[in-house]
């Protein structure tokens, strides 16, 4: 198959170009040679045609309290991978497995793990970390150095409303663990006790912030008191990451932090049961940034090819169209119209630009196609 006549999005930099992509099989192939007689051709004129996207910052265990299923929404968003943050604890990936990674689904289902055994059983009833006995060193790091390739790092959640007091002492737990573990930390960035000053000070290299443009009252990353410890954090390689959900992603903030030279490194949704209606999916979150005068090529490679980077996965070539890199697409219809979008705080944001999913290729499988651009509608 041969996308013919889209807007690309090239691998690593650069603008959309008019430009092919090759699908043979399960990996992107050259584009350069003519289609071949029994070639299928489709003709995506006047679309935009990325990598399928990749949403760092999910919660897709189904069943439990905040899950939403990944393999129903991400055909229909133009999402190929979602990577769950913190859902489930050692105690619980057995149950994971069996519910929310099958094999041969649409999306690909990557996790960190919590740091807590149990997860995030409940998101509104009590915090997994407020009862310090389900932080369990040697249950996680017994998941943690399996060799499992499915577990991509550790997240911990050390914020007042989800660990009490004990935020502070679950982030130094999940410092150690991801060290020895030789994997990256995500930690969500909420209320204190644990401080945005405390948590870059404990992040390195590979590290991830998620929640980056969050607007609680004297925790956010926009005050002139944290700005010294951002740059050098960023200086360092820490990552930043938009994590939208309902109370991870202020337009005021966000609009602070751009016009300080400062995106995020990647763009994410916090999808979850409470989120959903909020956020919108991922399309919709890139369209925000834009709105906010992120370059639209910037926000899809943040929501494509830099979080496979941030979860150590760039030789894989997920997240890009480079030939051999498998054979995830997304194509959008741009469409120019004005609409007023909301963060999670109630904030509107003015928004030109709308990406309506209107293909999706995981793998060379053609899993959504509602105008059937390459056979019978799907989805």
């Amino acid at each position: 198959m041969i996308l013919l006549n889209g807007s690309v999005l090239p691998p690593g930099a650069g603008d959309l170009a008019p430009g092919a992509v090759r699908l043979d099989g399960g990996a992107i192939a050259d584009p350069g040679p003519p289609p071949a007689a029994d070639e299928q051709v489709v003709d995506v004129t006047g679309l935009v045609v990325v990598p399928g996207l990749v949403d760092l910052h999910t919660h897709v265990f189904l069943g439990q309290d905040a899950g939403v299923d990944a393999q129903a929404i991400g055909p229909a968003t133009g999402v190929t991978t979602m990577v769950d943050a913190g859902s489930v604890g050692a105690h619980l990936l057995g149950a994971f497995r069996r519910t929310s990674m099958p094999a041969d689904g649409p999306v690909r289902v990557l996790a960190f793990l919590n740091v807590a055994t149990i997860g995030i059983t409940s998101l509104t009833l009590s915090g997994e970390l407020k009862t310090p006995a389900y932080l369990s060193r040697e249950a996680a790091l017994a998941v943690l150095t399996s060799g499992d390739d499915t577990i991509v790092g550790v997240k911990v959640r050390p914020s007042a409303d989800v660990a009490g007091s004990h935020g502070p002492a679950a982030l130094r737990a999940a410092r150690e663990l991801a060290t020895e573990a030789g994997l990256p930390l995500m930690v969500h960035l909420g209320p204190p006790p644990a401080t945005a000053e405390e948590v870059l000070e404990l992040l390195g290299p590979g590290d991830i912030l998620t929640h980056c443009f969050t607007g609680f009252e004297g925790n956010h990353l926009a005050r002139p008191a944290v700005a010294e410890a951002l740059v050098a954090a960023r200086e360092r390689g820490v990552r930043f990451d938009l994590g939208h959900g309902q109370s991870g992603f202020d337009a005021t903030v966000a609009a602070r932090m751009l016009a300080r030279g400062f995106p995020p490194d990647t763009i994410s949704t916090d999808l979850h049961a409470y989120s959903a209606v909020s956020v919108g999916g991922l399309p919709q979150v890139i369209c925000r940034l834009v709105a906010l005068g992120m370059p639209l090529a910037d926000a899809l490679r943040a929501a494509s090819e830099a979080p496979v980077a941030a979860i150590g996965r760039a030789d894989s070539g997920l997240g890009t169209l480079r030939v051999g890199a498998p054979a995830d697409v997304a194509v959008f219809d741009r469409v120019e119209r004005p609409r007023t979008l909301y963060d999670g705080f109630g904030n509107p944001i003015e928004s030109s630009t709308e990406l309506v999913p209107v293909l999706t290729i995981r793998g060379g499988r053609v899993v959504h196609d509602p105008r059937g651009l390459a056979g019978d509608p799907i989805g």
